[in-house]
């Protein structure tokens, strides 16, 4: 079971603000309404905010996943009815499936989102979703609600209401709570309005969702759930007509969109009132008999991990609502327990992030071990039997690394954990003596051990993601390659053209390689802002991913854009072959 991972917004952002909230008091003053905030504000907001968010895990500005985040982005964006302000779409290095936006348009996507979306659909569902935010100023109306409450909160302790002034921050939680919530489902309805008139099947904010095993919570955890619940969003937008499409008129401009990406055969599924967005179904390959033994051991040493992480799970399901509860149930006149409500949220955040990418490593790593072993028995190059078995060693390091990487996890959460807990419970504890300041002291012990925990953990949780990632480019070289031959003209020209549009001009540059390498080599050349000749020159021998490796690129950004690229490929041959159309193109 993996933990509950929604979209996260605007909310969590605006709130975390509330932890140096005597800055934010400072600074805005003289600009907040309660009303509203003009455009300008709203921009001089933004640029105080984002550098606060994105100092932990850094903009990831890779021109492979950068162009293609901000090109989609840029297309929902222009259905926005908000002119003054149009979103800004950046990657931040986070591991968790999220995406949040800010006062003044910035949309964030992490890192790991990136990693759980299926194609441009999803992405661009997403997005949409973000930018129904941005037109709406949801940010800024939260963050005004929130800005009032902490002053009103602020100026009730210091003239002795400290009674009235714990009824006003409970009372800021639930409204916020329910607002968020209103504000969410507003969002995804304007979504697949935006989503659907950009060309894009709206349905992929539902694929996206239902993505993730959220497993089953309290009543009390969906309460606090800042979104409806998965279940109630997944009716609602597989209900609205954008996606029913049961009329060709509505059908057209996803048909037409899947056209000007050039896939046809899925414009034809789209046409006919099918999902477009469905896999088709892989044939099973049996794995070699002389693997059994070492396919056995990962899967059996994934499991132990993902079960060691269940601890860890157990505790994130509650620091979760308890860093929603404390960024709104403040204490910004306590300048001390400021700083050490933010740190503990930025640590927290380090351990949602850990966990997020041990359990990714645990759980893709036998899928990818069986893609690797499919190749041997079967007729194959040298090559693709060479990486393959590099592949599969990289994998069992990966899983050994991630279990290692469970432990020390699992401490820094549970420490992080009894430092919510105390912060949290600020309020009933008697002030005028030194008992606030001795718990403060014996806090920051507690978040230095969980810092200390939580490095041990990203040393091996960062090695493990690393091969990972190389294992994969070496699956998707030989998936591509396989998918696509040499010899087939129409399937050749079909990659040509989707790899041109991810990759640019560069695939042009590209000849006589199999598929796979092409792209590996297209796709680096583009991170590394070189033309192909460049990015191979002096490879020699070396295997395209370590070579990746040699020359500073990025493994985890290469995986996702072959990844994509092959799943597009997959969905397009599959509905191609099954209406016999697409083979003219090639001519």
């Amino acid at each position: 079971m993996i933990a509950p991972v929604t979209i996260r917004s605007w909310r969590r952002a605006a709130c975390r603000i509330a932890a140096v909230g005597a800055l934010c008091v400072t600074t805005l003053g003289a600009t907040a309404k309660a009303d509203d905030l003009e455009t300008s504000a709203e921009k001089d907001l933004g640029r105080l905010i984002v550098p606060l968010l994105t100092r932990a895990n850094g903009i990831d500005d890779d021109p492979l996943l950068a162009g293609w985040v901000q090109g989609i982005g840029a297309n929902v964006a222009t259905q926005s009815p908000r002119r003054d302000l149009l979103p800004r779409f950046v990657i931040v290095g986070s591991d968790v499936a999220n995406a949040l936006t800010l006062p003044g348009g910035t949309v964030m996507v992490t890192r790991g989102l990136l990693d759980s979306v299926q194609s441009d659909d999803e992405l661009a569902s997403v997005l949409a979703h973000e930018t129904a935010h941005v037109a709406r100023k949801h940010a800024v109306r939260q963050f005004e609600g929130n800005l009032i409450f902490a002053a009103l909160d602020l100026a009730l302790k210091q003239n002795g209401y400290a009674r009235a002034a714990n009824a006003t921050s409970v009372y800021n939680i639930f409204r916020t709570l329910n607002k968020s919530r209103e504000q969410e489902a507003q969002a995804d309805d304007l979504g697949i309005q935006y989503a659907y008139a950009s060309g894009y099947d709206p349905n992929g904010l539902a694929h996206f969702i239902r993505g993730f095993d959220s497993g089953r919570s309290s009543p009390l955890m969906r309460y606090l759930a800042t979104h409806p619940a998965p279940a109630d969003r997944i009716e609602k937008i597989e209900h609205s007509p954008l996606v029913r499409r049961e009329t060709p008129e509505l059908r057209t401009p996803l048909v037409k969109g899947l056209e000007e990406r050039g896939l046809p055969g899925l414009a034809e599924m789209a046409q006919r009132g099918e999902d477009p967005l469905a896999f088709p179904a892989r044939r099973a390959v049996a794995i070699d008999p002389s693997l059994t033994t070492d396919r056995a051991l990962i899967g059996e040493q994934s499991d132990k991990g993902r079960k060691d992480l269940m601890a860890t799970y157990r505790v994130s399901a509650i620091s979760d609502p308890l860093q929603q509860i404390l960024l709104i149930n403040n204490n910004i006149g306590d300048l001390r327990w400021a700083y050490l409500a933010a740190r503990a949220y930025s640590i927290q955040n380090r351990a949602d992030d850990l966990y997020a990418r041990t359990l990714r490593v645990l759980r893709f790593a036998p899928a990818t071990y069986d893609a690797l072993a499919a190749y041997v028995g079967r007729p194959t190059s040298q090559t693709v039997l060479l990486d393959s078995q590099q592949g599969r060693e990289e994998l069992q390091q990966a899983v050994r690394q991630a279990r290692a990487a469970t432990g020390p996890l699992r401490r820094g959460a549970d420490a992080v954990i009894v430092a919510l807990v105390d912060l949290n419970n600020h309020y009933l504890r008697p002030r005028g003596n030194s008992e606030p300041w001795l718990r403060y002291s014996a806090l920051e012990g507690t978040l230095r051990y969980a810092e200390s925990e939580l490095s041990r953990a990203d040393k091996y949780s960062g090695q493990a993601w690393r091969l990972l990632a190389v294992a994969q480019i070496r699956n998707y070289q030989a998936r591509l390659t396989d998918l696509v031959p040499d010899s087939d003209e129409a399937r050749r020209a079909l990659w040509r053209r989707q790899a041109e549009r991810r990759f640019g001009g560069t695939v042009g540059e590209v000849t006589g390689l199999p598929t796979g390498d092409a792209t590996v080599r297209a796709a680096l050349a583009v991170e590394l802002a070189k033309t192909p000749a460049e990015s191979e020159s002096g490879r020699g021998a070396t295997a395209w991913a370590d070579w990746a490796l040699q020359q500073k690129g990025t493994p985890e950004n290469i995986a996702t854009a072959m990844r994509i690229l092959s799943l597009d490929l997959e969905r397009e041959i599959a509905a191609e072959d099954r209406y016999g159309i697409g083979r003219e193109q090639s001519h």
